[in-house]
Order: C-alpha cells, then sequence, then structure tokens
C-alpha cells in the first residue's frame, strides 16, 4: 500500500492557450488537503499545487512492440512541484494516447491521479460530461451518469460459493464493473450479447470491450486486489473521437509500475 505522501488527486481546466502540440497551466488537489502533522498523511507525490506541462512525445520506442501501437503517437503529462512543502519528489511525468490531448478544448477539466495501489488514471470531462478516461478509473471523477467501481458485494457472495468447498478461495483478479445511466434498449452493442437494461447500462468484465451509448468501453484487466488499495485498467472513451487502438493505448501507457517516471530533490538519495 502506498502512503497518501506517494499519491495524488489533482484536477485542472485545460488554458486556452496552446503551444507545441500541448499546454501549461496549474493544478490543484481536488480534495483539500488538512494538515494532522505527519508527513506520509499530509504530504502528496508532487505537492498540493503543482505546475502541469503537456507536450508532444511521438510514438513509443519499445523495441519489439508492434504496430498499431508502435505508431500511436503520445503526450508526455510532467508535473513539477512548485514548492517543497508537502511534496515528496520534485518532478514526476507519464505518457498518454495523443487523442486525448487532441480532443481537449479550453475550460475542459481534467483529472490526473495515482491511487495507493500505484494505479495512474486521467479523465476528461467537458460541461459534467465523461469524453475519455484512461487507467484505474476507481481513483478519478467521471462526470455525470458514469461511474466504475469494483463489485465487491457480487464478489463476496461469488466466492462464498467456491469457500463450501474450499474455505480459502478467492479470486486472484476481481472484474470491473462500469454503468452508464440514461441509455435505452439497443444503445448497447456487442458481439456477444444485447444490452437490456432500459435506463442504466451495467458491463462488468475481467477483460474485453463493448460499445455502449457514446462511448467505446475496454478492460484490459481487472484489479488485482492489494491491501489498503486497488488497481485496474480500463478505458471508457467518446466513440467518434477515439478509436479502438486509441482506447487500448490510453489504458496500457497509464498501466504498469514502470509508467510512471519520478525525479527527486537535487541531492536526495533515491
Amino acid at each position: 500500500m502506498i502512503p497518501p505522501s506517494g499519491t495524488f488527486d489533482y484536477q485542472l481546466i485545460v488554458p486556452e492557450a496552446r503551444s507545441e502540440g500541448g499546454f501549461e497551466c496549474g493544478a490543484e488537489t481536488r480534495i483539500p488537503v488538512v494538515r494532522s502533522g505527519s508527513n506520509l498523511q499530509d504530504d502528496r507525490l508532487i505537492g498540493i499545487s503543482p505546475q502541469v506541462s503537456v507536450s508532444d512525445a511521438g510514438p513509443p520506442s519499445t523495441p519489439g512492440l508492434r504496430p498499431p501501437w508502435s505508431l500511436r503517437k503520445r503526450s508526455r503529462i510532467t508535473l513539477v512541484a512548485t514548492a517543497r512543502d508537502q511534496a515528496s519528489v520534485a518532478e514526476a511525468s507519464f505518457y498518454i494516447d495523443k487523442t486525448f490531448i487532441d480532443c481537449a478544448k479550453a475550460g475542459d477539466h481534467m483529472h490526473l491521479s495515482r491511487n495507493s495501489g500505484g494505479g495512474l488514471a486521467v479523465s476528461l470531462i467537458r460541461g459534467g460530461k465523461l469524453l475519455a478516461a484512461a487507467g484505474a478509473l476507481t481513483a478519478v471523477p467521471l462526470g455525470n451518469g458514469t461511474e466504475v467501481r469494483i463489485p465487491q458485494d457480487l464478489i463476496s457472495a461469488a466466492e462464498s460459493v467456491f469457500q463450501k468447498r474450499d474455505p480459502d478461495f478467492e479470486f486472484i483478479e476481481q472484474p470491473v464493473e462500469i454503468k452508464i445511466e440514461g441509455l435505452r434498449e439497443g444503445h448497447g452493442q456487442s458481439l456477444s450479447r444485447k444490452r437490456r437494461n432500459p435506463l442504466t447500462d451495467a458491463f462488468i468484465s475481467f477483460g474485453g470491450g463493448e460499445i455502449i451509448g457514446d462511448y467505446r468501453v475496454l478492460v484490459r484487466r481487472g484489479c488485482f486486489a492489494i491491501e489498503g488499495g486497488q488497481s485496474e485498467s480500463l478505458s471508457i472513451c467518446d466513440k467518434q473521437m477515439f478509436t479502438h487502438a486509441a482506447g487500448e493505448s490510453a489504458a496500457m501507457l497509464l498501466d504498469g509500475p514502470e509508467a510512471l517516471s519520478i525525479s527527486r530533490w537535487p541531492g536526495e538519495r533515491h
């Protein structure tokens, strides 16, 4: 489990001014931090109000990566601490699919998060409606009517069935539940089944994709439970703006322990 000082939950408003395929602006913690006197509780990874820089990063250079992933363009998000007080590191950065930045407009709300399980997540919201989100989506706001959660009630009920024969049984990986409200019958499309709930479309999956209403939903993997934290990997993107490859790339770039690069303060030991 990562303490609060190793996490972040920032929000920003996309500015009007752009340069070199990106933008720069300030960000703030979404929920105010009330000081307790403990650095582990009071600090955040890059402080309370970091400076955010978004720039073009080109396609990935990972050896052996095949098309279409080797051809996907990326944007790099760099967060820089504006003060050492309440900041665990000086700088941190990660990549997202460039489609996120291409479709962002001035005034959009962007949320950036790293949870206690180490999961990164990004969401982009316009006028209260989700445009796109990727990563560990239980950690970020998703706009009106869209929800992602780990269905612990159903998981516990299912595990109890198996525990009648094996008391120690538990799921190694847990499924993700996505709910998108306000849909009507026939709006969900899948090669395997039809969506029948007229008011709330729930999609529960360990992995796979569907078109649900206005969104392209892709679950790369479910949640591997970590004591005190969790880290699923999925994307929910506007189907008109994002291709399947863009949605999968968006989630893939945020997944794994090496997705986040950290620069510590000068003179500080690693």
